[in-house]
């Protein structure tokens, strides 16, 4: 009889040693990204199924398409935690700011159907420029679904049928927005990604079709120096100033 205590003892001891474990504790809890400082619950909340992942050039998530055709930018930091959060078909929740006239939310908070849930601690709005993606290029072409933003509601390219993401130069974009529209063809190649997320390519060369090509520059290359054996070639404008 005394044993038998004794192992009960035991057991009630090593549950309560198990449940005050802060290690053990959190690896039983949801996964959560860390907190805002803010108070985010003020912020207008959203939800809907996500269609897909909005992926980048270099291979990473820049935000979620809704099947209402909702776009769900995030900043870079909150960036790294969606797919830890929800996975296409499944729903989603949040807090952000909507678009006066576009189909876009600026997502501070995000909650999945697991119940991981991730926030915009720093509340910063990273200007998102072309990212400079090396490598072969990348040939992609089909109808377009959706014009495609960044996160200050810029035309920045498309979302075609079959989910893949052309991003363009904002200067460029601007310039061809009637080829970017929904029901539209659209033909591009640039280098890229294509993985777990989904296929993005930073286009250099777009158009409506293989034999209407227009070819663009991304937004941060730097300009054109001299030609090379001209008087200038060799000079290196940084070290005239030191």
């Amino acid at each position: 009889m005394r044993h038998l205590l004794r192992l009960a003892v035991i057991a009630v001891g090593s549950a309560a040693a198990l449940s005050a474990s802060p290690v053990l504790a959190a690896s039983s809890s949801a996964e959560s990204g860390p907190a805002s400082v803010y108070d985010l619950s003020v912020l207008p909340s959203f939800n809907g199924t996500v269609t897909q992942y909005i992926p980048s050039a270099g291979g990473g998530v820049t935000g979620l398409l809704l099947s209402d055709g909702m776009q769900v930018l995030v900043s870079q930091d909150l960036s790294w935690d969606i797919p830890k959060i929800v996975k296409p078909g499944e729903k989603i929740t949040g807090t952000g700011l909507k678009g006066k006239a576009l189909p876009i939310i600026q997502a501070f908070s995000l909650s999945g159907p697991r119940g991981s849930r991730s926030e915009d601690a720093g509340i910063a709005m990273p200007q998102h420029s072309s990212e400079m993606v090396a490598g072969p290029d990348i040939v992609v072409h089909g109808e377009i679904t959706h014009p495609l933003y960044n996160i200050q509601g810029v035309l920045i390219g498309a979302i075609l049928k079959d989910h893949t993401v052309i991003r363009i130069p904002i200067r460029d974009a601007a310039k061809i927005a009637a080829w970017l529209k929904p029901g539209a063809m659209l033909y591009a190649a640039g280098p890229g990604a294509t993985g777990v997320y989904g296929t993005a390519i930073n286009a250099h060369q777009i158009g409506p079709d293989a034999q209407q090509l227009l070819s663009v520059t991304a937004d941060d290359l730097p300009p054109p120096g001299p030609p090379p054996g001209s008087a200038g070639y060799d000079v290196i404008k940084s070290a005239e100033t030191h």
